[in-house]
């Protein structure tokens, strides 16, 4: 047996993980020029059609299986966020591909959860998130299949849900909901994934389905979640956990539109509005909350934290705010400006990030020791943070 390779040392930024960063990020670029392509925004980029696949899989995928690789600390893992990384550049050209690489890379990520579960004694959380890695390789293969963008939303969408949701399950333990109560939600869970699961087939039903299981969740998670608790404490957990409880909003707001067009709600943009409640008001949200405890574990370096973390969360939510009061009322004028809001705060959190974790290097070169990530349990006896990063 090969010894494993000591961890680099805390300040030392491992290139490798670095570098797939860095792709994901590619992706969060490619993915939003193909969005103003697909919202009919002349950008001369000819890929619209790739838009969901590439911020879904390409920028938030190879962001969450780097994370998940990193918990399994097992070479193979990073065969993960690697190959969804390449599909990132290769999908605006060859979408073939690029598709090929993003099922190989799911079935990686599905491989990953499968290890993890096997040194966690079948942890629910780890279970549910596993299923969202399955619904990655679904829709990698229905979208190679031909399966077009809006008939692939919900599968997409259960991806995004299942892996957020399985952490704020795992993380729920400390609320100390009932054991009932538990199998109350997964439950509502495995709801949700039949109705996702039925959509792109049976759109009316499936949307239906998985419309109140999305709303049943928010009235578990608003009641059970973490951060209820930490909200009254100051700094980065008072900000994550307004970011968390802000993004259950927009989940609701997106499993009521599910049920409204499942119910035969029409609009020239309702389906937009049902999209970016749930990937930009909920997903997003969930991203900025989690980024200043993610980034310091994965990059191994220190992220100073300030208030100009708000700045970006307030954008987002006003210009989503916008965005979904606009296709409401069918404004194609007042949504452009709200995607142009919801880019601008993308690109202000890049800039806080960015220097937020500048400062903290700064603070390593002084001699200040940065504070340590809050331990919690993990299926490999290692000390994790909250996301399930080894610290």
């Amino acid at each position: 047996m090969s010894a494993r390779r000591p961890p680099a040392p805390w300040g030392r930024i491992p290139r490798g993980r670095l570098a797939l960063l860095l792709l994901g990020g590619v992706g969060l670029v490619l993915g939003t020029v193909t969005g103003l392509a697909r919202a009919g925004i002349g950008t001369g980029f000819g890929a619209a059609g790739v838009h969901g696949v590439l911020m879904t899989l390409g920028f938030l995928g190879t962001v969450i299986a780097l994370e998940r690789a990193i918990a399994l600390g097992a070479w193979w893992g990073y065969l993960g966020p690697l190959l969804s990384g390449i599909a990132v550049l290769v999908l605006p050209v060859a979408p073939v591909v690029g598709g090929v690489s993003l099922t190989l890379a799911g079935a990686v990520v599905v491989a990953t959860y499968g290890a993890l579960l096997r040194r966690g004694h079948l942890d629910i959380h780890l279970l549910v998130m596993g299923v969202g890695g399955l619904a990655w390789v679904y829709a990698a293969v229905a979208w190679l299949g031909g399966v077009g963008p809006i008939r692939l939303t919900p599968v997409l969408a259960a991806y995004l849900v299942l892996t957020i949701v399985g952490e704020r399950l795992e993380l729920s333990r400390l609320t100390l909901p009932s054991a009932a109560s538990r199998h109350r939600f997964l439950v509502l869970v495995a709801v949700f994934v039949v109705g996702a699961a039925l959509a792109p087939w049976w759109r009316s039903g499936g949307l239906i389905v998985g419309g109140v299981a999305l709303v049943a969740q928010v009235g578990w998670l608003a009641r059970h979640d973490l951060a209820r608790r930490t909200i009254h404490r100051p700094g980065i957990p008072r900000f994550a956990a307004i970011c968390l409880l802000s993004a259950y909003v927009w989940m609701a707001v997106s499993g009521v539109l599910w049920v409204a067009i499942g119910l035969g709600a029409a609009g020239v943009l309702l389906h937009d509005a049902m999209v970016h409640a749930l990937f930009l008001g909920f997903v997003l949200s969930m991203v900025m909350g989690h980024a200043p405890i993610i980034i310091p574990a994965v990059l191994r370096t220190s992220l100073r934290f300030s208030r100009l973390a708000y700045v970006p969360l307030v954008l987002l939510h006003s210009s989503v705010a916008l965005r979904i009061a606009a296709d409401l009322v069918s404004s194609l004028a007042w949504r452009e400006i709200a995607l142009y809001g919801n880019i601008t705060s993308l690109a202000v959190f890049l800039v806080v990030t960015v220097h937020a974790v500048r400062r903290g290097r700064g603070d390593l070169t002084a001699g200040h020791l940065p504070p340590q990530p809050r331990a919690a349990a993990s299926p490999t006896g290692r000390p994790t943070t909250p996301t399930g990063v080894p610290a």
